[in-house]
């Protein structure tokens, strides 16, 4: 089984209530969901991500962001669908469905959950802007692991569009991405 597999296989697929975003610019047979920023700091391409499965987008499209602040925060309302046990990564289904991959750092599941502090647990109904999980950013750099972060939509394929932020600086809970679909 592949990584990706492997990620989308972790989702819940257990039918939720469908709330709906609706953008003014979009007509009615089109649905968008806002994804926010979970990190504070600079908003980069996949394509810098130094990690061909983020850079080349093997698990979907998204954004990264090089952290200013080790804490991250929900991007949606939602469910944790899976929370990594050396904590670097966290999986997120939205109340759309939208699946979203937040992977701190390089390399760092080698580190095995040290630098890292969960908030939060699998299963759990998180909010935008709930604590999910913090890191220390400076820790995480000496030992000498990259801290990038990618933020990727691993349901890319059920989408028609996602769109990026332009902003170089973002902070979290700015607006960061818009999933849409037909």
């Amino acid at each position: 089984m592949s990584f990706s597999d492997f990620i989308k296989n972790m989702f819940n697929t257990k039918d939720k209530k469908e709330i709906v975003k609706k953008d003014p610019v979009l007509n009615n047979k089109q649905k968008s969901e806002i994804i926010y920023s979970p990190l504070s700091g600079e908003a980069k391409n996949l394509s810098e991500v130094n990690d061909i499965t983020f850079s080349q987008e093997l698990m979907g499209k998204g954004i990264a962001i090089e952290p200013s602040i080790g804490k991250v925060v929900s991007p949606v309302n939602g469910e944790i669908a899976a929370f990594f046990v050396t904590k670097h990564a966290i999986a997120l289904k939205t109340d759309d469905g939208v699946e979203i991959l937040i992977h701190i750092g390089i390399n760092t599941v080698a580190l095995k959950g040290k630098y890292f502090v969960p908030h939060v647990n699998e299963g759990d109904r998180v909010n935008i802007g709930d604590l999910l999980v913090e890191f220390d950013v400076e820790a995480i750099k000496k030992e000498g692991y990259e801290v990038i972060t990618s933020i990727v939509i691993t349901n890319t394929d059920n989408y028609r569009d996602i769109k990026k932020t332009d902003s170089n600086k973002i902070l979290a809970k700015d607006r960061l991405m818009e999933v849409i679909s037909c």
